[in-house]
């Protein structure tokens, strides 16, 4: 497993994974998620937009940032993945990935990234 530290190819694969993730439920329409980018920022997003059996699914399921520093910052997991465990596979170090939505003190117990 190469170790990944230009921020470019972070960002890559970042993309490719939300690309992957906005397809996993082919039940919903093409319209259903929405992928929101912003490149220059670093940002991530990935949004529900539909109704289902009457009800409506409307919100940001996940959010992922990657930093000038490289740091890859999950700061929301509504998924059913394991969205570490599926970076560290594409090659980027545990301590580079830091869970935002986790106290300070439990990403440390962890073993993951600081912030």
């Amino acid at each position: 497993m190469a170790v990944l530290t230009d921020v470019k190819h972070k960002k890559q694969i970042i993309r490719q994974l939300i690309d992957r993730l906005a397809k996993v439920d082919a039940t919903e329409s093409a319209d259903a998620t929405i992928k929101v980018a912003d490149e220059p920022g670093g940002h991530y997003l990935l949004f529900n937009n539909t109704w289902k059996d009457g009800r409506r699914y409307y919100g940001c399921f996940l959010h992922i940032d990657v930093n000038p520093d490289g740091k890859i910052w999950i700061q929301h997991d509504g998924t059913d993945q394991n969205l570490a465990e599926l970076l560290m596979e594409a090659g980027i170090l545990k301590e580079e990935i830091v869970l935002g939505f986790q106290p300070p003190g439990v990403r440390e117990v962890l073993g993951f990234g600081g912030g």
